[in-house]
């Protein structure tokens, strides 16, 4: 089973950004998957509107990670401001499983992020992904959804306000045509 840790722009996408919550609820109740939550992004998903349509699913199909202890080993790397973010703790968290030979999938959709990631620990780029690249995973490779499901939900991102380049999805579009 793969360890799944999200920042809090997945889940935001799916209970605010399209209001399709359904999709999020089939990746989390997945036998394959393992999702990990810090208390920093529960704090962020908390603050949407449309939190209590998820939280109870939340509760059931998430772990918590109680990191504090790894996140003061690693907090020289981070900035005061980047302490506060929820992506900080999807970069401990996946610092921790990586050294403890875990097999997880971390999902940044933060520029800012990925930069640091790539700058201060390279050695995680291979098991980041986006919340679009992971909906890629979902349909390929762990069958979640269908190819026809995936492209209209990609397509729903991109007429939403969830910040990403078209031609980011427009390549995830033909990648999951050719899976």
């Amino acid at each position: 089973m793969i360890k799944v840790i999200p920042d809090s722009s997945f889940y935001i996408c799916f209970i605010d950004d399209i209001n399709e919550p359904e999709y999020l609820i089939r990746m989390l109740s997945a036998n394959a998957m393992e999702f990990i939550i810090g208390q920093k992004i529960k704090e962020e998903i908390k603050k949407s509107q449309n939190y209590d349509t998820i939280e109870i699913l939340i509760d059931n199909h998430t772990q918590s990670f109680e990191y504090y202890k790894y996140g003061e080993i690693l907090k020289p790397f981070f900035s005061a401001e980047e302490i506060k973010k929820g992506e900080h703790e999807v970069i401990a968290i996946s610092y921790v499983m990586y050294h403890l030979g875990i097999a997880f999938i971390a999902i940044i959709d933060e520029n800012e992020a990925r930069k640091f990631v790539e700058k201060n620990f390279p050695e995680l780029l291979k098991k980041l992904v986006g919340t679009v690249g992971f909906i890629a995973l979902c349909c390929c490779e762990y069958k979640i959804f269908s190819k026809n499901e995936c492209i209209l939900l990609l397509n729903k991102i991109k007429k939403s306000k969830f910040r990403i380049k078209n031609s980011i999805i427009e390549e995830t579009v033909e990648r999951i045509k050719g899976c």
